[in-house]
C-alpha cells in the first residue's frame, strides 16, 4: 500500500491545534482527514510529526497516510488545496518507503516565534505577540544559552508522558526593526515546551526571574515550577527535518 509523505502549511488562527479531537472542535487534522477521506471516498487516517497548539501555526508540517489508489500524486495535491479551507495549504505530497513515519522517523525540528517590541499592531495580532516592549538581546542570550544540550524539561512541560529528556541543537534570537524572532531547534519538544521557554526569557528580560532560578528549574525539573507561556499566536512550527 503507498505511503505518502506531505509537507502542509496552516494559520493555526481558527483551529483548536492540530490534533482531532470531537466533532465540534475545528482542528487541522480533522479537515485535513475530512478532505482525504472524501477524495478517496474512504476513512483515511493521519499521522503527523506532532501536535500543535490552539492558535499555533505551522510552515513545514509533515504527516503521513497509506491508501490504495490509481490518483496521480500531483493531482491529489491539487485537488486537496481546492477542497480544503484557505488556510490550510499542502505545500507537498510524494510517495516513501513503507517503515516512513512523520513521528517517528523525524531527526529535529525547528521553531520560528515571533514578537514585536514596537506599538501594538492590531492586524498582526493573530500572528505575532504583541509584546510591545524592549528586549534586551545581549542579556536575554545568557539565559538561552542554559537550554542548549540535553536537559530534563519538565520544569518547562504540561506534558503526561515519562521521558521528558530533549536536546536543543541550537537557541538563537535576531531582530529586525521592531520584530524579534526566536529559533528553536531540537530532536523533539513536549507539550507547550516552546512557549514556555519563551515565557521565561522574556520574564528574564524584565527581571521577574533570575539566571540561578533558571538553572534551578532545569536541574531539579518539577512539572507546575514554571507555569507562564508566551501566547500561540507568536509560534510557528518552522521546520521538519528528516
Amino acid at each position: 500500500m503507498p505511503n505518502y509523505k506531505v509537507k502542509v502549511s496552516y494559520n493555526g488562527t481558527n483551529y483548536s491545534g492540530w490534533a482531532k479531537q470531537n466533532d465540534n472542535v475545528k482542528t487541522i487534522q480533522n479537515e485535513i482527514e475530512l478532505t482525504l477521506s472524501n477524495i478517496f471516498q474512504k476513512e483515511i487516517n493521519i499521522f503527523a510529526s506532532g501536535r500543535t497548539d490552539k492558535y499555533v501555526h505551522a510552515i513545514d508540517q509533515c504527516f503521513n497516510f497509506k491508501v490504495e489508489s490509481n490518483i496521480p500524486v500531483a493531482s491529489i495535491k491539487k485537488i486537496c488545496n481546492l477542497k480544503l479551507e484557505k488556510d490550510i495549504r499542502i505545500n507537498s505530497i510524494q510517495i516513501v518507503g513503507d517503515k516512513f513515519h512523520s513521528r517517528f522517523s523525524i531527526i529535529s525540528k525547528v521553531y520560528l516565534y515571533k514578537i514585536n517590541v514596537g506599538k501594538y499592531n492590531l492586524f498582526e495580532r493573530n500572528h505575532v505577540y504583541q509584546y510591545n516592549k524592549d528586549i534586551n538581546l545581549s542579556k536575554i542570550k545568557k539565559a538561552m544559552k542554559l537550554f542548549i544540550g540535553e536537559n530534563n524539561f519538565l520544569s518547562f512541560s504540561t506534558t503526561e508522558v515519562e521521558n521528558t529528556i530533549r536536546k536543543i541543537e541550537s537557541f538563537t534570537v535576531s531582530k529586525k526593526n521592531n520584530y524579534v524572532f526566536f529559533k528553536i531547534k531540537g530532536n523533539g519538544f513536549l507539550r507547550n515546551m516552546v512557549r514556555m521557554i519563551i515565557a521565561c526569557i522574556l520574564n528574564y528580560n524584565e527581571d521577574n526571574i533570575s539566571h540561578q532560578e533558571i538553572i534551578n528549574l532545569l536541574k531539579n525539573p518539577k512539572k507546575g515550577s514554571s507555569i507562564d507561556k508566551a501566547p500561540g499566536c507568536g509560534l510557528y512550527l518552522y521546520k521538519t527535518i528528516y
